[in-house]
Protein backbone atom coordinates (compact mmCIF):
# COMPACT_ATOMS: atom_id res chain seq x y z
CA UNK A 1 0.00 0.00 0.00
CA UNK A 2 0.77 3.73 -0.70
CA UNK A 3 -0.08 6.34 1.74
CA UNK A 4 0.08 10.09 2.51
CA UNK A 5 -0.02 12.01 5.26
CA UNK A 6 1.59 15.37 7.46
CA UNK A 7 2.10 17.14 10.22
CA UNK A 8 2.59 14.78 12.86
CA UNK A 9 4.20 17.00 14.56
CA UNK A 10 5.71 13.89 17.17
CA UNK A 11 7.28 15.53 20.57
CA UNK A 12 6.24 19.25 20.02
CA UNK A 13 5.85 19.71 23.26
CA UNK A 14 3.32 22.03 23.29
CA UNK A 15 -0.33 22.28 24.66
CA UNK A 16 -1.92 23.84 21.99
CA UNK A 17 -0.52 20.99 19.57
CA UNK A 18 -1.52 17.57 22.00
CA UNK A 19 -4.62 19.56 23.79
CA UNK A 20 -6.03 20.52 20.74
CA UNK A 21 -5.52 16.91 19.53
CA UNK A 22 -7.24 15.14 22.92
CA UNK A 23 -4.07 14.34 24.45
CA UNK A 24 -3.00 14.76 28.36
CA UNK A 25 0.61 15.32 27.13
CA UNK A 26 3.09 15.43 23.98
CA UNK A 27 4.45 11.67 25.51
CA UNK A 28 0.95 10.73 25.27
CA UNK A 29 0.36 11.93 22.03
CA UNK A 30 3.14 10.62 20.49
CA UNK A 31 2.52 6.84 21.53
CA UNK A 32 -0.59 7.19 20.37
CA UNK A 33 0.67 8.39 16.87
CA UNK A 34 2.61 5.40 16.87
CA UNK A 35 0.04 2.74 18.23
CA UNK A 36 -2.44 4.39 15.47
CA UNK A 37 0.11 3.99 12.47
CA UNK A 38 1.44 0.67 13.27
CA UNK A 39 -1.92 -0.76 13.56
CA UNK A 40 -2.47 -0.15 10.28
CA UNK A 41 1.06 0.24 8.33
CA UNK A 42 3.24 -2.79 7.40
CA UNK A 43 6.93 -3.19 7.31
CA UNK A 44 6.00 -2.84 3.43
CA UNK A 45 3.96 -0.38 2.75
CA UNK A 46 5.37 2.77 1.11
CA UNK A 47 4.43 6.33 3.12
CA UNK A 48 4.88 9.59 2.11
CA UNK A 49 4.87 12.49 5.12
CA UNK A 50 4.75 15.81 3.76
CA UNK A 51 6.35 18.04 6.25
CA UNK A 52 6.58 18.49 9.78
CA UNK A 53 6.96 14.77 11.02
CA UNK A 54 9.11 15.68 13.66
CA UNK A 55 9.07 18.47 15.76
CA UNK A 56 11.33 20.04 18.56
CA UNK A 57 15.39 18.72 19.32
CA UNK A 58 16.79 16.32 16.57
CA UNK A 59 16.84 13.66 19.61
CA UNK A 60 12.42 13.61 18.86
CA UNK A 61 13.78 11.84 15.28
CA UNK A 62 14.44 8.85 17.30
CA UNK A 63 11.02 8.15 17.24
CA UNK A 64 10.70 7.61 13.84
CA UNK A 65 13.01 4.01 14.19
CA UNK A 66 9.22 2.85 15.98
CA UNK A 67 6.83 3.52 13.01
CA UNK A 68 6.92 1.02 10.71
CA UNK A 69 6.57 1.03 6.67
CA UNK A 70 9.59 2.73 4.04
CA UNK A 71 9.31 6.20 4.84
CA UNK A 72 9.33 9.28 2.41
CA UNK A 73 10.11 12.37 3.90
CA UNK A 74 9.20 15.92 2.18
CA UNK A 75 10.90 18.09 4.28
CA UNK A 76 8.52 20.59 6.12
CA UNK A 77 9.71 24.12 7.28
CA UNK A 78 10.60 23.04 10.54
CA UNK A 79 13.42 20.57 8.96
CA UNK A 80 16.25 22.15 9.79
CA UNK A 81 19.58 20.66 8.85
CA UNK A 82 20.36 18.60 11.87
CA UNK A 83 16.97 16.93 11.53
CA UNK A 84 17.70 16.49 7.73
CA UNK A 85 21.24 14.61 8.66
CA UNK A 86 19.05 12.79 11.54
CA UNK A 87 16.29 11.10 8.75
CA UNK A 88 19.69 9.97 6.47
CA UNK A 89 21.03 7.85 9.43
CA UNK A 90 17.14 5.84 9.78
CA UNK A 91 17.11 2.48 8.14
CA UNK A 92 13.26 2.80 7.71
CA UNK A 93 13.54 6.44 6.12
CA UNK A 94 14.51 5.63 2.17
CA UNK A 95 14.21 8.47 1.01
CA UNK A 96 13.81 12.55 1.89
CA UNK A 97 14.62 15.76 0.24
CA UNK A 98 12.25 18.89 -0.83
CA UNK A 99 9.97 17.30 -3.25
CA UNK A 100 9.10 14.12 -5.14
CA UNK A 101 7.52 13.24 -7.95
CA UNK A 102 5.72 9.40 -7.65
CA UNK A 103 4.36 7.53 -10.99
CA UNK A 104 1.21 5.27 -10.22
CA UNK A 105 -0.64 3.43 -13.07
CA UNK A 106 -0.65 6.54 -15.75
CA UNK A 107 -0.53 9.22 -13.36
CA UNK A 108 2.23 11.08 -12.19
CA UNK A 109 2.36 13.24 -8.41
CA UNK A 110 4.39 15.98 -7.63
CA UNK A 111 4.75 16.27 -3.94
CA UNK A 112 5.92 19.08 -2.03
CA UNK A 113 5.40 21.03 1.44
Amino acid sequence: MIYFTSDLHLGHDQEFIWGARGFNSVKEMNEKIITRWNSRITKDDDVYVLGDLVMGGVENVELLKQLNGKIHIIYGNHDGPKKREAYAELENVVEYGWANMIKYKKYNFYLQF
